[in-house]
């Protein structure tokens, strides 16, 4: 039985004032954890726009009928991408009078004197849609005793900068920092379940059920694969929506390279790139996940960390 308190729950990220994004609209997500302790809020940012100062993450909630605003913290977007986490106890939870199931919205603002931009937000509630009164509500100043909440009762807060923007990039030239191939096929072995997800089986193909993201991607960061998983909301919807990835090595006996292969089920074609113009899509039907015909696969050169186009 999990203990009260412990839930996990994420929500889509997406554009809403234009502007802000570089190479296309910026994506990401929120995940919001909760334990004993309290709620731990992680955001991840890919295509955001470097500003001239922090971007703001704000937390809408309903209260008694009205709206709560709670400024969480800043975000740094660095090479395009941004990273937050901020720990929220219980105690300076309700005293803002804030119920986690009650937050409406999460936003990513640019905050001037006179005017707020939100370049990104999260629609939790039931409704669906974004209001646009909430934008005038956030110009009013907060009252002082949510500021001297914030002060005192919320614990640390954890900004990083994305520091490569390709998987397993050797930053300092180093051996420790090599794709450890070896130990990757060990841990998907262990770990998940072998498959052939294709109805014509090849022998320089190894496939593996990937129904843990978290998981997943523990075992590639210590492997020294840095893939943002988390941070593409394309990938989350296609485990949401068909309980599974696919993930494999390829052994190419043309080239004699190896490539680490990430596949993404997708209803069609039309679905959506997750990964732009370094995807390729290979159809195929499975009763078992409803209205999916096929998943854009992406490979990754195990010797040198880049992404095949």
């Amino acid at each position: 039985m999990v203990p009260a308190g412990y839930f996990k729950k994420y929500v889509i990220l997406e554009e809403l004032d234009t502007g802000f994004g570089i190479g296309g609209a910026p994506e990401g997500f929120a995940r919001f954890e909760g334990n004993r302790n309290g709620i731990t809020l992680t955001l991840q940012i890919r295509r955001l726009r470097e500003g001239t100062a922090p971007y703001t993450i704000i937390l809408i909630y309903e209260k008694n009928n009205e709206l709560g605003v709670l400024r969480a913290g800043s975000l740094d977007a660095g090479r395009m991408n941004g990273i937050f986490r901020r720990n929220l106890d219980y105690g300076a939870i309700h005293s803002l009078g804030m119920d986690p199931a009650n937050i409406k919205y999460i936003l990513i603002a640019a905050e001037h004197r006179e005017r707020i931009f939100l370049p990104m937000v999260g629609i939790c509630g039931r409704s669906g849609v974004w209001d646009e009164s909430i934008r005038q509500r956030l110009l009013k100043k907060e009252s002082g005793k949510i500021e001297k909440a914030e002060k005192e009762n919320i614990l640390s807060i954890e900004n990083y900068k994305s520091t490569s923007e390709k998987p397993g990039e050797d930053q300092g030239g180093s051996d420790k920092n090599k794709i450890d191939t070896l130990s990757l096929e060990r841990k998907l072995k262990e770990m998940f379940e072998n498959i052939e997800p294709f109805l014509n089986p090849r022998h320089d193909y190894a496939w593996y059920k990937i129904n843990d993201l978290a998981k997943l991607s523990n075992i590639l960061f210590a492997c020294n694969m840095k893939i943002p998983l988390f941070a593409n909301p394309k990938i989350l919807v296609g485990l949401f929506k068909y309980r599974h990835l696919i993930a494999g090595i390829y052994r190419s006996d043309r080239s004699r390279m190896n490539y680490f292969v990430l596949g993404i089920p997708a209803k069609d074609d039309s679905d959506g790139k997750p990964f732009e113009k370094i995807c390729r899509w290979v159809g195929m039907s499975n009763p078992e996940y409803g209205d999916m015909s096929g998943y854009w696969l992406v490979y990754i050169n195990l010797a040198n960390g880049e992404f095949a186009s």
